[in-house]
Order: C-alpha cells, then sequence, then structure tokens
C-alpha cells in the first residue's frame, strides 16, 4: 500500500507551488513572494533544519512580506507587461501603441504581438490576422486593443 502522508518540507513546497501558480491565473504581484517563501522553507526543513510549526508559520509570514517589500517593484514589470526603453528604466506600454493580431479574435479574445512579444487581446472590434491593432487598455497580463487608429500620429 501506497503511504500518502507528506512531510513537512513536501507540504511546504507543494503549498509554495500552488501559489506560485496561482499567480498566473490571479496576477496581482503577491502570490509568487509568499510562494517563494513557502519554498524556502520547505528547503530548510528538507535540509533537516530544526523549525517547530509555529516557528514555521512565523516565518513564513516574515519571510513572504520582506520579499514582497523588497522586490515586488523590480519584478512587477515582468508580470505587467511594461517594456525596457532603452534607457536602463521601463514604462508601462502607452496607449495607441501599434501591434499585430497573430489570430483571428473568436468572441472578442485572440493574441496580438507586441514588440516582438505574443500577448492575449481582447476587442469588440472584428480582427483578422494580420491586422494592425492599437493598445487602447490593459487589464493584468490581457491587452485591450482596437481596430481604429489612433487619431494622433501612428506608433
Amino acid at each position: 500500500m501506497i503511504d500518502w502522508t507528506f512531510t513537512p518540507a513536501s507540504l511546504w513546497t507543494l503549498i509554495g507551488v500552488l501559489l506560485i501558480l496561482s499567480e498566473l491565473a490571479l496576477p496581482g504581484v503577491i502570490a509568487v513572494f509568499f510562494g517563494l517563501a513557502a519554498l524556502l522553507i520547505g528547503l530548510l526543513l528538507y535540509l533537516d533544519v530544526p523549525i517547530d510549526p509555529p516557528a514555521q508559520i512565523l516565518l513564513f509570514g516574515v519571510l513572504g512580506a520582506a520579499l514582497l517589500l523588497l522586490a515586488r517593484n523590480r519584478l512587477k514589470p515582468w508580470f505587467r507587461g511594461q517594456e525596457d526603453t532603452g534607457g536602463g528604466g521601463s514604462e508601462v506600454l502607452p496607449q495607441g501603441t501599434r501591434a499585430l493580431a497573430q489570430t483571428d479574435f473568436a468572441r472578442g479574445a485572440g493574441v496580438v504581438s507586441l514588440n516582438g512579444v505574443r500577448w492575449n487581446a481582447e476587442s469588440p472590434d472584428i480582427i483578422r490576422a494580420g491586422d494592425p491593432v492599437w493598445l487602447v487598455g490593459r487589464r493584468g497580463l490581457v491587452l485591450k486593443v482596437t481596430a481604429t487608429p489612433p487619431s494622433t500620429t501612428e506608433r
């Protein structure tokens, strides 16, 4: 018979992986840091560092909060779709930025290519693969685009 019991190290590792994966479904750039904290606790327990359960929970909270405060602003561009400006900094993708539809939009959703990166996108317009589109907003990791160019000069 297979023993399905979890060791504390494997339980913390599982919690860490689930928290990191949850960031993909609900991007807020928060859960990933608590997932990393859980993975660190799992690693410490795997290395036989003696930590009692109340201290594990306290360490989880402290590590997660510390990672969040120290690294969130540095890692946010990876999750939020910011682009490198070439000057060492980064900017949020400006509205009116031109992209190219990679797929036909079915029921208002499709894929676009922006600066060489594929993005999921939404639009109320009829858009076919190969059509140019323009950025009008963003919802998490999904771009909102339109088939109508902005009234200002094209970017």
